[in-house]
């Protein structure tokens, strides 16, 4: 029976490439699947597009191709990815230079495109396209705030039609994170994708996603971030990224490469299973509906963990469109008192940040003051203990951030309020360096699309 071996190489733009590496020098895999888009990923690399129109992509692919690319093409791994984000094709002729620089030769480029619809929005609204908001059914089009990006989670059929056709190295678009998966195994075992129609046909594309929503997090499968596994003892500065062993029986093996930190257990894997799917029994991509209900995990061994059950339904009627939008700008900067009477000191200083903000010729849409160590991350959903015990601590930090329309407020506001450095409560200490002045800010309106709309292309280039 065939056996491919998957390996997630990377879960996020900017994630470390040892642990593909790793793998890569073992040649533990025969496909290294790398993720790096997260949705606001593709705001940050439009701003980079709007700087150079040659940019848009994920700038971690030139290291992983001066490193990372060379190693894998040597041991006859393919590589398949959305680093190409909001300019696929730039980022191949990138990739392309940087290998024939080092005399690399005989590589085939995909780069698969078409979900990048940021200037078909004002098409779809002149043909009353709807694109209603997932959660609260708005209209996009009464929207105020301009739009930074506009992609549709695409597909897994080009990348099957890629590697059909040769390619070494994919670099796709916002092709959905375990549809890399679906395609390399689509195209390794000859399934259907598009032509789907039976129920072993869409079963066999639910097992595929499944296999990629493993390892579309990379580390966060083998033992990374994991509660599950608390207090975690195991190394984690070496953590090994997850790799599946997938046989054509829609059965598969979860391990990572030899001789490296990390944990692949029956807990890790079903934490990272629950992770971002909503409904378990209907996790919706594009291609399929994935019903875990069934799911079928045992550890098999030391860092193996065997997994087959899962069913899948027909793919949705309609596509995913993520629109990002500028809401504006935050500003915010951090402020340390100190024992005694921490607390007191903090509060007093937040009264008269408050008083000067309110004689100050500026217009602060929203404002928030929050303690670190106390309410940092959860704000009201916590009990904030007294005064009496707070102002015991050694230390607190207040975190002071504010919401703006323009780009100048910020500067103005905290401008205002250095001179409490002196003027205001005893034992404060800030730095600069430790906020963020006049940062976007930036927002997603998640809608529907009708997936006729939208038609991905595949070009090649080679090395």
């Amino acid at each position: 029976m065939k056996t491919i071996r998957i390996a997630g190489a990377q879960g996020f733009y900017g994630d470390s490439p040892l642990g593909a590496m790793a793998i890569a020098m073992q040649g533990a895999a025969d496909y290294l699947m790398h993720d790096a888009l997260a949705e606001l990923t593709l705001s940050i690399l439009q701003k980079d597009k709007i700087k150079d129109p040659t940019m848009g992509y994920a700038r971690d692919i030139e290291v992983h191709a001066r490193t990372l690319y060379p190693m894998a093409f040597a041991k006859g791994i393919k590589i398949v990815t959305n680093s190409g984000g909001l300019n696929p094709e730039s980022a191949a002729e990138k990739v392309k230079a940087i290998l024939e620089k080092q005399g690399i030769k005989g590589v085939k480029i995909a780069t698969i495109t078409g979900d990048d619809v940021l200037a078909r929005l004002p098409e779809f609204k002149e043909n009353n396209v709807e694109l209603n908001n997932l959660d609260d059914n708005s209209s996009y089009y009464d929207s105020k705030f301009p739009p930074t990006h506009a992609n549709v989670y695409i597909g897994a059929q080009k990348v099957k039609e890629a590697l059909d056709n040769g390619a070494n190295l994919i670099l796709a678009g916002r092709v959905a994170d375990p549809c890399l998966a679906l395609g390399i195994l689509a195209h390794e075992f000859n399934w259907k994708i598009d032509e789907a129609t039976t129920q072993e046909d869409f079963d066999r594309m639910a097992f595929a996603i499944t296999i990629g929503h493993i390892l579309e997090c990379g580390g966060q499968a083998s033992g990374g971030n994991a509660y599950s596994e608390w207090p975690m003892n195991y190394s984690v500065s070496d953590l090994g990224y997850p790799i599946a062993h997938v046989n054509e029986d829609c059965t598969a093996i979860l391990t990572k490469a030899d001789n490296t930190g990390g944990k692949v257990s029956r807990n890790t894997i079903r934490e990272q299973l629950v992770y971002e799917i909503h409904d378990p029994t209907n996790y919706i991509t594009p291609d399929v509906i994935v019903d875990l209900s069934n799911i079928k995990l045992e550890d098999v061994s030391e860092n193996k963990v065997s997994i087959s059950g899962i069913k899948g339904k027909p793919r949705p009627e309609k596509l995913k469109l993520c629109i990002g939008q500028h809401e504006g700008f935050v500003t915010e900067q951090f402020f340390f008192f100190s024992y005694p009477f921490a607390y007191d000191k903090l509060q007093m200083f937040i009264k008269a940040v408050k008083e000067t903000w309110a004689k100050l010729p500026v217009q602060i849409l929203e404002s928030r003051f929050n303690i670190i160590g106390v309410n940092g991350l959860h704000e009201d959903a916590v009990e904030i203990p007294n005064a009496d015990e707070l102002n015991e601590r050694s230390e607190l930090g207040l975190r002071i951030a504010i919401k703006h329309k323009d780009d100048r407020t910020g500067k103005t506001a905290i401008a205002g309020i250095v001179c409490l450095g002196l003027n205001g409560p005893p034992g404060v200490i800030s730095v600069p360096g430790w906020g963020n002045m006049n940062r976007a800010m930036l927002s997603l309106f998640p809608c529907l699309i009708p997936r006729e709309l939208i038609n991905p292309e595949v070009k090649y280039i080679e090395v």
